[in-house]
């Protein structure tokens, strides 16, 4: 009585169908799950969006740079900045940009190079409002009118104006808000309002006289920039 039904477990255990279904399920569901997480990888390192981690975002700056403190002698004028930013995380980004403006027909004139953190506040749907801190290397140039020196020079770029200039690099920070907007998966548009402080530091005129270069301005620049 136990003989056959022995010998039929002993056959049904040593058939192909369910040794085969257990081989085949374990493998394809292991299968199933390094595709998926391929496909996971690939669409997160392909699906770019506006500052988001790993993309990087060129954009072009252009706005109004607003004198303070001594150097508020000189004229507001337009300025221009190209900007680089590349999203690190959510919250984190790196940020720089390499800058010029020139106010009072070139009395005086500035390049900078910038680099600091971005901090995003928050995502609200396509809006992302941040904060940038940063530290950089500022030149500010003067035109010399004091009337010594020769009048056969440039004004350091390239540019003859009948009196030789007094610059420096310095050393300096800045700080603010802005805000951005996506217009595309690859394309994005904002605002900025920066607060810059240069390290003073004293130059002298041709005459003898000193000069305490440096100071403090504040630029607002709206930009729009693409991201790769």
């Amino acid at each position: 009585m136990l003989s056959p039904q022995s010998s039929a477990s002993t056959g049904s255990g040593s058939s192909g169908s369910p040794q085969s279904n257990w081989s085949n399920t374990d493998p394809n569901s292991a299968v199933h799950k390094n595709v998926a997480r391929s496909r996971d990888l690939n669409s997160s390192s392909t699906d770019i969006a506006p500052l988001t981690p790993g993309s990087h975002n060129i954009a072009l700056d252009l706005g109004q740079v607003f004198l303070m403190g001594d150097l508020n002698k000189y004229s507001d004028s337009l300025g221009t900045q190209l900007h680089y930013t590349y999203g690190v995380s959510d919250l984190l980004a790196f940020d720089s940009s390499l800058g010029y403006s020139q106010h009072s027909n070139g009395q005086f004139s500035m390049i900078t190079a910038l680099t600091g953190v971005r901090l995003n506040l928050s995502w609200y749907d396509k809006i992302i409002p941040y904060a940038v801190a940063g530290l950089g290397f500022y030149r500010p140039s003067y035109q010399d009118n004091t009337g010594g020196g020769s009048t056969n020079n440039t004004n350091g770029f390239g540019q003859s104006n009948g009196a030789p200039n007094v610059s420096a690099i310095l050393f300096g920070l800045h700080l603010g808000p802005g805000i951005d907007l996506e217009l595309s998966r690859n394309m994005f548009f904002g605002a900025a309002v920066t607060f810059h402080s240069m390290f003073g530091n004293k130059q002298t005129w041709s005459n003898g006289n000193t000069l305490n270069v440096g100071g403090t301005y504040t630029s607002f620049f709206l930009h729009i920039g693409a991201s790769f």
